[in-house]
């Protein structure tokens, strides 16, 4: 059920004019409703945020009991479709930025990373070229991710509630003053834990294998190494060291490399998918 549900929302995403999930997105509202009660302290807030999950595992539990499999796909559809990332990475999300930089204009470069991406970038780097790049791709990894891999991870090993409880968590860590701090935060680190290191076997696997692995040494188990470090250092290990790009032929941007990662990297993803709903 989870991969037909999953299978209606990559086919709506790529058809459809959703490639930004829905029009309106229903658990931002929900983090900035909860947002006025954050100094009743971390605790409150974290169950005020969740609180959401309670009525969709009823109502997931009822069309189940009733047999209501048509209306149970339409529901994790809608609900993987909520959770799914607001940018489109793969595509436009960079767009700008790298049309900035091919036309020599680095100052705009920078101020579209910082405002547009949010990605900070190293105060002395004044516009050049290697920390822009370097920080466009950590926003472009960081936002597949976020907004797709590990949201897809606990859709389908919990369907609607693990996705959008994440969801909920990972907005919730963004608002905070102290994003190290509190129950939140810690709970986010563990749902990104294993997604983030299947997502960086996979850069070995379709990247330069012996690159990625020796910068998953020493990291790849330990849980101090942040999820978006771990991919960070691994995609840039994915891209080094070869004779030529890994980016497609029609694809000329400044982080086409990136993108060809990731697609190579989510293609992946499915297959092994396809391949446990076939032996399961």
């Amino acid at each position: 059920m989870y991969f037909l549900a999953l299978l209606l929302v990559c086919g709506l995403m790529w058809l459809a004019p959703l490639r930004r999930g829905l029009p309106v997105d229903v658990p931002r509202l929900w983090i900035d409703f909860t947002a006025r009660w954050a100094d009743r302290g971390p605790w409150l807030v974290m169950l005020l945020a969740l609180l959401p999950l309670v009525p969709l595992a009823l109502l997931q539990w009822w069309l189940a009991s009733q047999s209501l499999g048509l209306l149970l796909l339409l529901l994790s559809a809608l609900v993987l479709l909520a959770c799914m990332g607001r940018r489109d990475p793969l595509e436009g999300m960079t767009a700008e930025f790298e049309a900035a930089l091919a036309r020599g204009d680095q100052q705009a470069a920078l101020q579209l990373v910082e405002q547009d991406l949010g990605a900070p970038v190293p105060a002395d780097a004044d516009g050049t070229l290697p920390p822009l790049v370097a920080a466009a791709r950590s926003a472009l990894l960081h936002e597949v991710l976020h907004g797709y891999v590990v949201t897809v991870f606990w859709f389908v090993l919990l369907g609607p509630v693990g996705a959008l409880g994440y969801r909920l968590l990972h907005l919730l860590t963004e608002r905070q003053a102290s994003p190290q701090a509190g129950p939140a935060p810690a709970l986010v680190h563990a749902l990104e834990w294993l997604p983030a290191r299947l997502l960086a076997v996979s850069f070995a696997l379709v990247g330069h294998f012996d690159h990625v692995r020796d910068a998953l040494a020493g990291a790849l188990l330990s849980w101090d190494v942040s999820a978006d470090e771990l991919v960070d250092r691994t995609a840039v290990a994915a891209l080094s060291g070869g004779q030529g790009s890994l980016a497609d032929e029609d694809d000329t941007g400044a982080l086409a490399d990136t993108r060809t990662l990731l697609k190579r990297a989510l293609l992946a993803w499915a297959v092994v998918m396809a391949l446990l709903v076939v032996l399961g």
